[in-house]
């Protein structure tokens, strides 16, 4: 008996055998060649080129988390610069004062970071959009007075160095911090590159595995339609209060990146202007897609810190309105940033294959 036959007919029907899965080879493809460069990078470029390239895995990652809450659930926060600075002071203080080793203060700084964003995401539970945007606001502008305010913890306006106890010869003396490689295989600016790389990959995966599990889902419903999630069994407070949590905890460890990075933080670091990176990361890379924040983060990064210096020295002081002409532009012709650009161009070339198939299949049947 053929599977077709006996599909259906009794408890000796067979099962019919599942369409295999098509690889995708254009995106296999793509993956390679992305990942390859990646690597490559730091062994190509100059000390000072791959710390910046640091800088914007940093920013990638606070945009991941800001696109979670903004991409994602639909709260409006402009006050993901002070969660930034909460988690790089975090580490800075908990590796000078506390002589914390190197990861677990990341890891704390993420916790605390956490902690933070729920105390600042219950007014979210009777508040959202452009008063919930107004409360982030009025947090990422008083931070760096609180960061003044409490000097003799911070270092004030002068700022803090992120330094680490050493022995000498003339007793045990504070250094910078200075991320070196086991057994001296590779520069100080390449190993750190490659750690922060990977943690960095390590916050877009759980990024990715939130949005595509049952959680995501919710994520979107309260975002879409906040009764009708109620409704569909969606436990609406729970799921803005986490997620300001989780997004708050990214911020933190993109924070802590920041400051390893440089080895000194000050409060002119984390004013409202860097929580306006973070948006305009998300927006030009694409809000509510998983890889668009990195995008967006390597596209700031290339302006400001690649094509900006190489302006001629009559429109440097231009460049935040050449940067808001780029950005208007690309909402005019790309609402969705670059990613959803990506989607459009290849929803039309998809919907063009179809229809020549479909075209093709009629002038058969009418031979």
């Amino acid at each position: 008996m053929s599977d077709a036959t006996a599909l259906g007919d009794g408890p000796t029907a067979k099962v019919a055998p599942s369409p295999a899965r098509r690889v995708p080879v254009g995106r296999v493809v793509v993956s390679v060649v992305v990942a390859a460069v990646l690597v490559a990078l730091p062994f190509m470029f100059p000390a000072f080129r791959v710390e910046q390239f640091v800088g914007w895995m940093a920013l990638a990652i606070a945009a991941c988390g800001l696109n979670l809450l903004t991409g994602y659930n639909g709260q409006i926060s402009v006050g993901h610069g002070a969660l930034y600075g909460t988690g790089a002071y975090a580490t800075a203080l908990l590796i000078t004062d506390l002589g914390w080793p190197v990861w677990p203060s990341v890891a704390a700084a993420g916790v605390i970071c956490f902690v933070v964003g729920v105390a600042i995401g219950l007014p979210a539970l009777r508040i959202k959009g452009l008063y919930l945007a107004l409360v982030t606001l009025a947090v990422a502008t008083l931070f760096p007075l609180i960061i003044e305010q409490f000097s003799s913890i911070t270092g004030g306006g002068s700022g803090l160095s992120i330094t680490t106890p050493q022995e000498t010869p003339r007793g045990v003396i504070e250094r910078p911090i200075r991320l070196e490689s086991p057994g001296g295989s590779l520069a100080p600016d390449q190993w750190k590159y490659f750690v922060f790389l990977v943690l960095t990959v390590v916050v877009f995966v759980v990024m990715r595995n939130i949005v595509r599990s049952r959680t995501g889902r919710s994520l979107v419903a309260v975002r879409d339609n906040e009764t009708a999630a109620e409704v569909s069994g969606v436990h609406v407070a729970r799921v803005k209060i986490l997620t300001f949590g989780v997004s708050s905890a990214m911020a933190g460890i993109g924070g802590a990146v920041f400051a390893l990075n440089n080895g000194r933080i000050n409060p002119s670091s984390f004013t409202i202007v860097v929580s306006i990176y973070f948006l305009i990361a998300v927006v030009v890379g694409g809000a509510a897609s998983v890889i668009g924040p990195a995008i967006g983060a390597v596209a700031y990064g290339l302006f400001i810190d690649v094509l900006s210096p190489e302006l001629p020295e009559r429109f440097k002081p231009a460049t935040p309105v050449i940067l808001g002409v780029l950005l208007i532009l690309l909402m005019l012709f790309a609402p969705g940033g670059i990613v959803g650009m990506w989607r459009t161009s290849a929803a039309k070339r998809a919907a063009k294959r179809a229809r020549a198939a479909t075209a093709a299949a009629a002038s058969g049947d009418t031979v």
